[in-house]
Order: C-alpha cells, then structure tokens, then sequence
C-alpha cells in the first residue's frame, strides 16, 4: 500500500472519531447547530475512510470493501443533503414562506427530512457490515471486524424501522421518539468513536512504499 492510502487512512478515521465526539458533545449540551455541522462534516470523512479501506483490502476482499464504499456513498448523499437543509434554508427562512411550509423540512421524528436521515444511517450501517469482512488479520483487525460488523447487525434494522413508527408527541412535534433516538446515539458515538479510533491505529501501523 502507498504512503498516501495510509495517510488518509490515518487522518480520515481520525477526523471522524472526532467528529463523532462532537456530536456526542452536541447531545449533552445540547446544541442543534453543534449536532447538524458535526453530522455533516461527518458525511464526506466516512465517505474517505471507507475509500482507504477500499485500498487497503486484498484483492480476493474487495468485493466487500467495494460494497462498502458504495454504501458510504448513499450514506453521505442523504444524510449531508439533510444536515445542509436544516444549517440553510430551515435556520435561515429568508424567502417569504409559510411556516406550514418549512414544517416538513424540520428535522423531528415524523417529517420527511427525518425519515431521510434515518435511511441514510441504515445505509452507514450497511457499509461498515460490508467493510467489516475485509479485515482478517491480527487482534487490532479483529477488533475492528467485529465493531463494524456487529454496527451493521446491532443498529441497521432498528434505524430502518424507527421512522415507521407511531410515537407520542408534545405540541412541539417531540417526544419519546426523540428521548429513544437520544439514548441512542449516544451509544452509537461511542460505539463508531472506538470503531474509527482503533482503524486510525491501523492506519498509523501498516507498513507502505513511498511514492
């Protein structure tokens, strides 16, 4: 491997270990502007590890890497489109138009811009399923196998399935949806921060030939 597949390896799993800190700093402060910049930069930094994996993986492993970054791809397109909408054009209303019309841009459980986030974190779960298998190395690769693996398998189907779902909600348009979604990713910050963390180690490890 080259010494620029291991530097963006290195520096992408990086940037997106912290950027999943500041998101989980959003939650506790909390801090919509925080959470929704956080998630966007988030996008195109996965979008570059899952690339480095790509290169990283032997040839008879590429087909799950390839899979992967495709997966990534989907991810990024809905999700950064998601976060941009609610940074612009839902903070920064300037066009004489109804709030009944802004409505079903405003990121709550029950609005189509929600839904959309959701469907594209099945598809960030989905791509560390299929990232996960190019590892087979030692102890470090196994443990970044099973956290990818186990991302795709443990929050895949709940993500997918949340938005169908009927919640009780205040006058605000909030509610259990959003406690259980907070809880949630909660654990899922953690839970990517050590996925990425450790895949910036190896990144860091690997051996590579200079250009």
């Amino acid at each position: 491997m080259n010494k620029s597949v291991a530097q963006l390896g290195f520096w992408s799993s990086l940037v997106v270990t912290f950027l999943t800190a500041l998101f989980f700093v959003s939650l506790v402060i909390p801090s919509q502007n925080l959470m929704f910049a956080s998630s966007f930069l988030l996008a195109p930094a996965f979008v570059a590890v899952m690339t480095s994996i790509h290169h990283y993986a032997p040839a008879e492993k590429k087909v799950w890497s390839q899979l992967g970054l495709l997966f990534a791809v989907i991810y990024a397109v809905l999700c950064a489109l998601t976060y941009y909408i609610q940074l612009t054009f839902v903070a920064n209303n300037y066009l004489p138009i109804a709030d009944e019309a802004v409505s079903p841009f405003v990121f709550i459980p029950g609005t189509p811009l929600f839904a959309q986030d959701m469907l594209g974190y099945v598809f960030f779960c989905l791509a560390t399923l299929a990232a996960g298998f190019v590892f087979t190395g030692g102890k470090l690769e196994a443990w970044i196998k099973w956290l990818f693996i186990l991302n795709g398998v443990l929050f895949a189907v709940p993500t997918l399935i949340l938005p169908t779902l009927t919640m009780p909600t205040n006058a605000a348009g909030t509610g259990v949806g959003n406690q259980v979604g907070d809880y949630a990713n909660i654990v899922w910050s953690f839970y990517v921060a050590a996925a990425t963390g450790l895949t910036a180690v190896l990144f860091k490890r690997v051996k590579y030939t200079e250009p």
